[in-house]
């Protein structure tokens, strides 16, 4: 079979048997297709134009157990004829017993004779030495990559610079680029799947930038993703890229399945790489802690949280460090005085719009508020008690939802 890549063997291949060929990765993605001989479908124009099929289609086509499949075998039509997807021939891509992908014939007819099967396999073949080819050394630029972005990531300034200096060289990402960083993590327990569906979804969106502006370390549940451009980035970029990314995981993983987003502030250079990382790592705790933050969250929006996110909780003693407010805290029944306290402090002191919000009448909350002064000791009149107040439910807050989310 003529030709050293992918594309001209499926090309040759199409021009021998007077079909149309096409070549998808095991995510059933396309790699390669020829040209039509008037024998394609809905599907296939599709994938010629997406890069890929619906994904309901990915689970259809997966579901007849293909990815286990060692010999050509078919598929039927899908069922539903609005799909337009006909019978194919489906011979896999193996090199080494390791599946590379797969490549398709459709046969509406089920005419394909034996000798035009056996000539698929051929082409397979070697379609699969080319693939194994392009795995490992795909390997190889993902491990020089992950290792650099460690090292960019490293407390050391030498261990930053040299990393930098790697990743100038290799053309990974600009060393004068602006770098935005985002942080992002499987919300709860994380299995094969997840894992599996996060890095397919980082993959997916990093296929469509352009070269040398996005570098990833995929680490089971997390995956850190450094974003990088000549110049500052429009408004919203990063945050477009982590929203196709959460679109792309709920996609794979199944509605049941979250991953938050942190995004940082735009820094300059690779060296500050590490300090950016920082900020999104408590944005994306953020996210999976507090509701108000939504499934993205931005540093440049935590306001006090970036602080307040930084405690360790792990090392919190089971009484928050204010005396104060300890008996207020500590007595369920009071609940309702906490939350009509934090309402007030969290609209600067307006009685009127605090009891707007909670529903209830103005003399009402005057009596609330008088409660809680009563039961911690403090006066909401004093700038720095009003503080402490604040301090202490917004922490109480974080903590027992870092508590849930532990357990």
């Amino acid at each position: 079979m003529a030709g050293d890549d992918v594309q001209s063997v499926v090309d040759a291949l199409a021009v021998r048997l007077g079909r149309s060929v096409a070549v998808d990765d095991q995510a059933i993605r396309l790699i390669a297709a020829s040209k039509h001989f008037g024998d394609e479908d809905p599907i296939r124009i599709r994938s010629v134009l997406d890069r890929e099929i619906p994904h309901h289609l990915q689970r259809w086509v997966l579901g007849h157990g293909i990815a286990d499949w060692t010999a050509p075998g078919r598929i039927g039509g899908h069922p539903d004829s609005d799909f337009g997807l006909l019978p194919r021939l489906c011979v896999p891509v193996r090199c080494h017993g390791v599946l590379l992908g797969f490549l398709w014939l459709i046969d509406a007819d089920r005419d394909l004779a034996d000798s035009t099967v056996q000539t698929a396999v051929d082409a397979a073949e070697t379609i699969g030495v080319i693939l194994y080819r392009r795995m490992l050394l795909h390997e190889r630029e993902r491990s020089v990559a992950e290792a650099a972005l460690r090292n960019l990531l490293s407390p050391d300034a030498e261990d930053r610079r040299r990393a930098a200096e790697e990743i100038q060289s290799d053309g990974l990402l600009s060393a004068s680029a602006t770098v935005v960083v985002l942080a992002v993590e499987i919300d709860g327990e994380s299995d094969r799947d997840s894992s599996l569906a996060l890095e397919t979804a980082v993959e997916h969106v990093q296929r469509r930038q352009p070269p040398a502006t996005f570098l990833t370390l995929l680490q089971h549940r997390r995956a850190v993703i450094v974003l990088g451009s000549a110049r500052p980035p429009r408004e919203g970029a990063a945050r477009d890229v982590a929203d196709r990314i959460r679109a792309r995981f709920t996609e794979l993983a199944g509605p049941g399945r979250r991953c938050a987003v942190g995004v940082s502030a735009a820094r300059p250079g690779l060296e500050s790489v590490a300090d950016a990382h920082r900020q999104a790592a408590t944005a994306v705790r953020a996210a999976l802690l507090l509701p108000m933050f939504g499934d993205v969250a931005s540093w440049s929006a935590l306001g006090p949280f970036a602080m307040l996110l930084r405690v360790d909780f792990d090392q919190l003693a089971e009484e928050l460090p204010f005396p104060g407010v300890r008996d207020l805290l500590a007595d369920p029944a009071n609940d309702l005085l906490a939350t009509s306290a934090e309402e007030f402090l969290d609209r600067a002191g307006d009685v009127a719009a605090s009891a707007d919000a909670l529903h209830v009448h103005r003399t009402t909350m005057y009596h609330r508020l008088k409660r809680v002064e009563a039961v911690t000791g403090l006066n909401l009149d004093d700038g720095l008690d009003r503080l402490t107040l604040h301090l202490a439910l917004k922490l109480t807050r974080i903590n027992s939802a870092h508590r849930t989310a532990t357990r």
